[in-house]
């Protein structure tokens, strides 16, 4: 049978944790040092409780302000700061200028502060309180103290640092807090403070009144200059231009122009009839006959008249005509009449024409008359236009110089009787009261937090150290860092289990006060009966790395466990450091092993029988000087093969392979090896070395059992890689 597949049901176990079986090494590894956690944690909790309660107590005063964005205006004067208390910005602002240096000056100068030890670092307790300088062999000066400007300065330093301002959201309040190791001086300093910035917004506000009043008073003077200069002009122009009424000075050629306008309206009419008339009576003027039908003529009573006589003289003649002749005297006397009518006709036509005439020219004069005088009246009313606007430009200039001079005027009269009027946009809503809790140090928040912490960094050292930790300790770590398959785990002995597992009993049987430890001794036993059943293995040689690790019990034990079934030789071959002969209490002077290979005593005298059936014994016999020469001779392989004939199984006990090359060199004539680990001590790359030198010689090497396994511990942080669901049996084969 393969020796692999011995290791396999263990493989398997390991290999179908999964996830899960890292998650409970993890646990595993924090569960293995909890004591030493808690015990670092509990030790830091306690040293951080003494360093907490030796710290100075801290309190914390606190004075509450109110910040107005808006000040209520004792007088109508405008704000002369220029600073928009509505911005958003405002209050923090204000906050910047709280927590300023000038006004921790004022405080610091106020209350005295430089003398205070807590404001002075140099007279701060100190929590270890060592001077070096006197270690020196000789004698160090010091230097100078610092000036009084340097101590102000640092004082000033150490209360920004203790001094906070914090708004209240979403209001206009703000608070000043101090903090100090005295109450009272914590108080007396937040509401100094506070009282400090609202004088200093005072001394702000006269300061700007007083340099608004100054510069208002410059500026009235100048506007009263400009003022008096305006009127001047003015009055000069008025004088100049004879100007006595502003109102009245274009009222008069403004009536004469519309009066003119009316005449002009009327005569250009009046020339428009006439012109009319006037052409009517100008193509027949030469004849009577033909003005009778022109409307001008045929208006005039005169005409009117003229015509009737004419008319009447006529109608005589036409009547006479009929009844005399032409020389008849009244005939004639009508005749005469008609033709002095009809002169009279013609008379009054010429004369009617001629008034047409004359009315015509008379109104075309009068409209070039009027047309005249409206344009010396529209140049006199334009030349007064410009006087007036000269005048109203004066007057405006005079009314503007005015007005500014009044407003400035105003303002610096407001501002000169409101100048010793304090006023303040922020007051002490809540004064600061005596602290009576400390607010430093959170004695529980730092004792927690050390305890925490300690914890924290326990888990991460624990974590680290078993990163670093390079020893096998489970049959985990032999299949991943050994790569050999594990022969067996044998439990961590103690007391009683212990010497009898060192011993044989009296009634040849070996006391299993550990029923686990004969368990795993009959399971190696099974494995090595096992791997070969063609060709079993007699010589089985047992080593280690190192000294110390159990070889000698296991070798002892598993010698006893072949002895139950098979004829079983035990032979110690280690003689550097010999531990059969005293297990099993054999006289020193026993002939062994080293008389066997020297030929000073027979194979008969060498062997002894135990009190265990089927079992005997070889010791080492007396210690050679060279065991390594005396174990390269050609008696040894000789006699391992008498012994070989004579019984089934042979368990030497080698020594270490490290230290000494005598199990490599044994090990060339055994048919099996195992190697011995003990567990959580031997280093890995020790181990590796061993096992290297044995392959280096092709030693038959069967596997790894793991010593002094320390079953409880596996049981409690969970480690599965031992088994203990077997139960202990008087008898087993």
């Amino acid at each position: 049978m393969n020796r692999d597949k011995l290791a396999m049901p263990e493989v398997e176990h390991w290999e179908t944790g999964g996830d899960d079986i890292d998650l409970r090494h993890s646990w595993n590894i924090i569960n293995s040092r909890k004591w030493s956690i808690i015990g670092l944690a509990l030790a830091a909790g306690l040293l951080t409780t003494l360093v907490v309660f030796a710290m100075t107590p801290i309190y914390r005063a606190s004075a509450t302000l109110l910040i107005e964005s808006q000040a209520a205006n004792v007088v109508s004067i405008q704000e002369v700061y220029g600073l928009d208390s509505g911005n958003e910005d405002y209050l923090a602002t204000q906050i910047a200028i709280m927590g300023g240096r000038p006004i921790a000056e004022a405080v610091v100068d106020g209350l005295g502060l430089v003398e205070q030890p807590e404001f002075r670092p140099e007279q701060q307790p100190r929590l270890i309180d060592f001077d070096w300088r006197s270690w020196l062999p000789f004698k160090m000066q010091k230097g100078a103290g610092p000036s009084p400007q340097n101590e102000r300065e640092r004082a000033v330093d150490a209360y920004l640092r203790k001094l906070s301002i914090e708004p209240v959201h979403n209001t206009q309040l703000v608070r000043v807090q101090f903090d100090s190791a005295d109450p009272n001086l914590a108080a007396r300093i937040a509401d100094a403070h506070a009282k400090a910035y609202i004088d200093s917004m005072l001394d702000a506000r006269a300061d700007a009144t007083k340099s608004a009043a100054e510069w208002l008073a410059a500026r009235v003077d100048s506007l009263r200059k400009d003022l008096q200069a305006s009127e001047a002009s003015l009055q000069a122009y008025r004088e100049q231009e004879q100007i006595v009424d502003v109102s009245g000075l274009k009222a008069l050629p403004a009536a004469e122009i519309s009066n003119l306008s009316s005449r002009l309206l009327e005569a250009r009419q009046e020339l428009a009839s006439a012109q009319i008339a006037y052409q009517q009576v100008t193509p027949a003027a030469g004849q009577a006959e033909d003005l009778l039908g022109v409307p001008a003529l045929l208006a005039d009573e005169g005409m009117r008249k003229a015509r009737e006589t004419q008319a009447s003289a006529q109608q005589a003649v036409a009547e006479l005509e009929k009844r005399y002749g032409p020389s008849n005297p009244k005939m004639i006397a009508a005749q005469s009449e008609l033709a002095q009518a009809t002169g009279n006709l013609n008379n009054q036509a010429q004369n009617v024409i001629e008034s047409i005439r004359k009315r015509y020219e008379a109104a075309k004069s009068a409209e070039a008359a009027i047309e005249a005088a409206l344009n010396r009246a529209g140049q006199q009313y334009q030349q007064l236009g410009r006087k007036e606007s000269k005048l109203e430009t004066l007057q405006r200039a005079v009314d503007t110089n005015r007005q500014l001079y009044e407003l400035f005027f105003k303002r610096l009269s407001e501002t000169s009787a409101t100048g010793d009027l304090a006023t303040a946009r922020a007051n002490i809503v809540a004064p600061a009261v005596v602290p009576r809790v400390p607010v430093k140090p959170d004695k529980r928040l730092i004792v927690s937090a050390a305890v925490l912490l300690t914890l924290l960094c326990g888990v991460g050292v624990a974590f680290l150290l078993a990163s670093l930790d390079n020893t096998v300790k489970s049959s985990r770590d032999v299949e991943e860092k050994l790569k050999r398959p594990l022969l067996g785990l044998v439990p961590l002995l103690k007391g009683n289990a212990l010497r009898a597992a060192s011993t044989i009993g009296k009634h040849g049987e070996t006391r299993e006060i550990d029923p686990r430890f004969a368990e795993v001794m009959r399971t190696i036993r099974t494995a090595i009966s096992l791997d070969n059943l063609d060709r079993p293995h007699k010589i089985i040689l047992i080593t280690s790395t190192v000294g110390g690790e159990g070889k000698s019990i296991v070798a002892v034990n598993l010698a006893v466990a072949f002895a139950h079934g098979e004829t079983t030789l035990l032979m110690d071959a280690d003689m550097r450091r010999p531990s059969i002969g005293k297990m099993l209490g054999l006289p020193r002077d026993v002939p062994g092993l080293s008389e066997l290979l020297t030929n000073n005593a027979r194979l008969a005298e060498c062997v002894i029988d135990t009190s265990v059936k089927n079992l005997d014994v070889i010791s080492t016999g007396f210690i050679p000087p060279d065991p390594l020469h005396l174990m390269s001779s050609s008696r040894m392989p000789s006699a391992l093969k008498v012994l070989a004939h004579n019984y089934s199984r042979i368990v030497i006990d080698c020594p270490p392979i490290l230290p000494v090359s005598d199990a490599a060199l044994i090990s060339k004539h055994a048919d099996c090896v195992l190697y011995v680990v003990k567990s959580d001590a031997t280093a890995v790359p020790q181990i590796r070395n061993g096992l290297g030198l044995l392959e280096r010689v092709n030693a038959p090497i069967m596997g790894i059992v793991l010593t002094q396994y320390d079953v409880r511990k596996a049981e409690k942080y969970g480690d599965h890689g031992y088994v203990t669901s077997y139960e202990p049996h008087a008898s087993r084969s």
